[in-house]
């Protein structure tokens, strides 16, 4: 606690009340004004101390700050910065030195992860019979399969794909695994990584199946270019985002979706990349283009979780696992992934379960995708979001607002047929739903505004 001596004369001393944790930053104003005493902590505005305190030093002018004047009761801690004024201050003066302090950041805090670590002992794995825990065969020696790691190449006898892995006894083995799948004669995880990426950006991978390069799985469309980019990407140190330029850059990924009839019946599912694949998108896509189009997107990732009820998540009572998430306008990839309640925008179109690894997501056209659409409290707020973005400027015609209504939500200019369609519709619309002219009027713009973001046009990546 602060406390303030009047000399050794009748040592005499008055003290505060706030306890000062150790090792924490303090701005302390002392005001003596003859024999009044003031000390303010931290800019309160009320003081610390204020106490009558007559001076006894007689004719001595020293000051003693962190200490007595008889060394007792030292300051545990250091002083950063001390200041004299030749004049008694007022008490607002307390809380503008604070303020001008500058006082230091705390230090930053930081955050947990979940991680691996190596065992003391390690130890080889039993095998479990029938996948069951209790019936536990044989260890098996860490290692490569051992089906792996030969090839047939034609010949009567396989020949051997890698050397065998060595794993010291003291060792897990995962940083001789990481090793031997990335080095660079091995070709198999590279090609799946450019699998991978070529399926997210044509819609199909080179390799059909993405979760079965085996036996089992389909062949690929272009050998030649799965080994070009494999390659390519080993050379350039594993880079995602120069495979990703890479691929961007190409004619094939520039193509349009649109072709002639001959090309269609040619290669009717564009195994020869002739043209675009059109793509519907993902949920989260969808749900964070509706966001973006009406204004309403946060793009921070936000603090805390978005569960609403944790108890709820702990305990799953009959009822609540749809009521589980808070509402939230941030972007899809920061909401929270349950696994037995995903987020309710989302579960409509395809979203994986959660609980298997799911390599390429399904693509149904279902009556409940529609109903959506149609009914769901997240399309029709968003509508009604951007139906006021278009009639917050009342100087606009109703052809210039439709105008900014395709441009916000297909990225282009309407027709003349379309433009004055959509007068045509907006109008009626307003004269169908009755006399309240302010209440039909954003009803109406908000019906239009739905019906673009519910087209294919929107939905789809052509």
């Amino acid at each position: 606690k602060l406390f303030v001596f009047n000399g050794n004369g009748r040592k005499e001393t008055a003290g505060g009340s706030t306890v000062i944790p150790p090792g924490s930053w303090n701005h302390v104003v002392v005001v003596r004004q003859a024999n009044r005493v003031k000390v303010f902590l931290n800019g309160a505005a009320q003081p610390e101390i204020d106490a009558e305190l007559t001076p006894t030093f007689g004719d001595s002018h020293d000051y003693c700050l962190g200490v007595r004047s008889d060394d007792f009761a030292p300051l545990v801690g250091n002083l950063a910065e001390a200041a004299v004024f030749a004049r008694p201050l007022e008490d607002d003066a307390a809380l503008r030195l604070f303020s001008a302090a500058g006082r230091p950041a705390p230090p930053r805090t930081l955050g947990w992860a979940m991680g691996v670590r190596e065992k003391k002992k390690p130890a080889d794995c039993k095998i479990h019979i029938g996948g069951e825990v209790g019936k536990l065969g044989p260890a098996v020696p860490r290692g490569t399969l051992s089906a792996y790691a030969t090839v047939s190449t034609g010949d009567e006898q396989p020949q051997p794909m890698a050397a065998a892995l060595e794993i010291p006894a003291d060792q897990s083995g995962r940083l001789q695994l990481a090793a031997w799948l990335t080095r660079p004669e091995h070709p198999q995880t590279a090609r799946v990584i450019v699998n991978r990426v070529w399926q997210h950006m044509f819609g199909a991978g080179i390799v059909a199946t993405a979760d079965d390069f085996g036996v089992y799985g389909a062949r690929p469309s272009h050998p030649g270019l799965l080994d070009h980019l494999a390659q390519r990407l080993v050379r350039e140190g594993w880079s995602l985002k120069r495979l990703i330029r890479t691929i961007a850059l190409c004619r094939a990924y520039q193509l349009d979706s649109r072709c002639d009839a001959a090309l269609w019946d040619a290669d009717p599912d564009n195994r020869l990349l002739g043209r675009h694949t059109r793509r519907r998108l993902d949920a989260e896509e969808l749900r964070d283009s509706m966001l973006a189009a009406s204004g309403q997107l946060d793009l921070s990732p936000g603090e805390g979780s978005d569960v609403a009820k944790v108890e709820a998540l702990v305990n799953w009572p009959p009822g609540e696992s749809t009521n589980l998430h808070r509402k939230s306008n941030r972007r899809s990839v920061y909401l929270c992934m349950l696994r037995h309640a995903p987020p309710p925008e989302l579960a409509e179109f395809d979203l994986p379960d959660g609980v298997a690894v799911a390599g390429r997501r399904s693509d149904t056209v279902l009556p409940t995708q529609s109903l959506y659409l149609l009914n769901n409290p997240l399309v029709v707020e968003q509508s009604a979001a951007l139906a006021a973005v278009c009639l917050a400027d009342s100087q606009l015609s109703d052809e210039q607002r439709v105008a900014l209504l395709f441009g916000r939500t297909l990225q282009r200019q309407p027709a003349e047929s379309e433009l004055r369609q959509a007068v045509e519709y907006v109008r009626a619309t307003q004269n169908f739903l009755g006399p309240q002219a302010e209440t039909s009027r954003s009803k109406a713009w908000a019906s239009l505004c739905q019906a673009l973001l519910i087209t294919n046009e929107f939905r789809y990546v052509d």
